[in-house]
């Protein structure tokens, strides 16, 4: 019995059709997708549960981090002092020297806090809670003060007071039923204080090791990274890492230095005035407003006017003069931060106009709310320059500039010869006097063309 060869009639209709397979994996790949989809929607507050349990577990390591990261510059500038002469000395001048600065950073680190916190947290504490019990005689200066000055106009003054005295009374209630017992459960909660203070003891034990072993971790990382990628791509990774950390490092550092500084000199501003009788307000309020205008000045932008409304509302309770007074003295400040001291300490280390500043502290502070608005700033750095980098590479793969400023203007690429050229106003006549020019030009044309023929 003889064996037929197979014909084209006798193939299988999966070889004579090969696109079936890649509809039915595409289908495959749908069905899954979105089945993992309704499953990650109907799970999300279990799951987001979860990862707010993680991050409590591992908040230790998230202090240490950042304490670590932000030591990082006090270390290396010891390190740079204390490294050569111990290595000349000692066989393990290296090792020695990693856990002397570590030490020296840690210790340094923990006493410009503590010093900031027995200078400034007592009379905070104080002031604090004079304005929550005094809030309710503050509200009643204002409504006399108000009723004085539209005291001329007794129909807006009747229901200005009238909402005025409802939103006194919901203010009033919030700080006796909510503020006040939260804030005094917050001094005194043992189990809470115990539970940070025990997260706050292990990351500084985690900063040490990080410190001291950061060349080790960082050599691993690059391990780890060769590893999984190409040498070039690999490069690139570890080159945008380097860049995250120069503009974070440096803005968040600076920021943080930036606004001691502005709060430094807000408080002795203060002191000036209160001396010069300028301003009555009591010296505890003067340190709890340079708090408010130091916290507030880390965001870019908007940080200023955020620290300055409530300071100048808890001011015109005492006097509307002494108010103004203070906004001419904020003003001054910021101007002199924004145009000496900002730039002297920063510099341009985001590279982001103020469009798009104001742009990434509004979308992460929606989102993140004030640590939002506070690292927005360096993160949509990151993110533009990333972004700038992969639209530069497309089109350096199809042979085009990409420097901005020639695509400004009204000019177009040509399809045929991949020059920019000059594109003329081709918008259809709108007005009657337009579209008449354009049927005389149009006439003008024919008769032109009608002469060359002839």
């Amino acid at each position: 019995m003889s064996v037929e060869e197979p014909t084209q009639e006798n193939k299988s209709k999966f070889s004579a059709h090969p696109h079936y397979f890649q509809w039915g994996l595409t289908a495959f790949c749908v069905i899954v997708s979105s089945s993992v989809v309704v499953f990650l929607l109907q799970w999300l507050p279990g799951i987001w549960t979860m990862f707010q349990k993680l991050l409590g577990i591992l908040s230790p390591f998230i202090y240490g981090f950042v304490m670590a990261y932000l030591l990082m510059p006090i270390f290396n500038a010891l390190y740079k002092r204390i490294q050569p002469p111990l290595s000349r000395r000692l066989k393990n001048g290296t090792r020695i020297a990693k856990g002397l600065c570590s030490i020296l950073a840690l210790l340094i680190g923990i006493a410009v806090v503590g010093i900031l916190l027995w200078m400034v947290l007592p009379q905070l504490v104080v002031s604090v809670f004079s304005l929550l019990e005094s809030i309710d005689t503050y509200l009643n200066e204002i409504s006399g003060w108000v009723a004085a000055l539209l005291k001329d106009n007794p129909v807006i003054e009747r229901n200005f007071l009238q909402l005025y005295e409802e939103f006194s009374q919901q203010i009033v209630n919030w700080v006796q039923n909510i503020a006040l017992p939260q804030l005094v459960e917050l001094m005194t909660g043992v189990v809470t204080t115990v539970s940070v203070l025990f997260d706050i003891f292990i990351g500084i034990i985690i900063a040490l090791y990080i410190l001291n072993s950061k060349d080790t971790f960082c050599a691993q990382a690059k391990k780890m990274t060769y590893s999984m990628f190409s040498i070039d791509r690999a490069n690139r990774i570890m080159g945008r890492v380097a860049y995250v950390h120069r503009v974070f490092g440096g803005f968040i550092t600076g920021k943080l230095i930036d606004s001691l500084i502005i709060g430094v000199l807000c408080f002795i501003g203060l002191r000036m005035l209160i001396g010069f009788g300028l301003m009555t307000m009591d010296q505890s309020f003067a340190l709890l407003i340079s708090v408010i205008i130091g916290v507030t000045n880390i965001i870019p932008f908007f940080g200023p006017f955020i620290g300055a409304i409530p300071s100048t509302i808890l001011i015109m309770v005492i006097s509307p003069i002494q108010a103004v007074y203070f906004v001419l003295f904020v003003l001054a400040l910021q101007q002199f931060d924004g145009n000496i001291l900002g730039p002297k300490i920063l510099g341009n280390s985001t590279g982001l106009s103020s469009f798009w500043v104001m742009f990434a502290i509004l979308l992460f502070g929606g989102v993140f709310g004030f640590v939002g608005m506070a690292v927005g700033v360096p993160l949509f750095a990151v993110l533009y320059s990333a972004v700038t980098e992969v639209i530069c590479s497309l089109l350096k793969k199809r042979g085009l500039s990409v420097d901005t400023n020639d695509y400004r203007g009204p000019r177009r690429l040509d399809p045929v010869s991949g020059e920019f050229v000059v594109v003329q106003d081709e918008r259809p006549p709108v007005s009657a006097k337009e579209r008449r020019r354009a049927a005389e030009k149009a006439r003008a044309q024919k008769q032109q063309e009608g002469q060359k023929k002839d």
